[in-house]
């Protein structure tokens, strides 16, 4: 299981990487309620609206991963109007289900995009599926996701089309 960690964005913010848990479920609603259209679709491929993301349900399955199966880390800042806890991004590894190819997630709250939170998101995950014993890493990305294709071409993982013009393939050996 990962541990906390501290990360420096481009803007020298300090954050935390780590775990995501059960009482982030408020903070998880703030960072939904953040969310432009636009990053919800390309992160879900399809408009999710506010109270779906932010259902009882969901929160309570999103904050409680299964880790036979998946993990999920989440950055952590201060807000710097009152300095409370923020959610800044979040990172999903869906582990190999009996293979060792995982499939990662990422999304990053409009604020923060930009500053280097993605890359740092995804190698913090690269490494947690290394040590899952994982050999690759493999997303669907929409074909309008430029961020998430540049930000993975940064760090050497190879993005193409597939045979859909709509969607991308970032794949990666690990």
């Amino acid at each position: 299981m990962p541990h906390d960690q501290d990360a420096v964005l481009k803007t020298g913010e300090r954050i935390s990487i780590r775990p995501i848990r059960p009482d982030d479920e408020t903070l998880l609603v703030r960072f939904h309620e953040g969310l432009s259209d636009q990053t919800v679709y390309l992160r879900y491929f399809h408009m999710l609206n506010l109270t779906q993301r932010i259902s009882a349900e969901r929160l309570r399955r999103v904050c409680r991963p299964d880790p036979v199966s998946e993990v999920a880390l989440v950055a952590v800042g201060r807000n710097p109007a009152d300095l409370t806890p923020e959610l800044m991004g979040v990172a999903r590894l869906h582990l190999g289900g009996g293979t060792t190819v995982g499939e990662f997630s990422i999304v990053v709250a409009d604020r923060f995009q930009g500053m280097g939170l993605g890359g740092v998101l995804m190698q913090r995950l690269m490494r947690v599926a290394r040590a899952e014993g994982l050999t690759r890493l493999q997303a669907d990305v929409l074909s309008a996701n430029t961020n998430m294709k540049k930000m993975c071409r940064r760090l050497g993982i190879p993005v193409l089309p597939t045979d859909d013009p709509q969607l991308w393939r970032a794949d990666v050996a690990l």
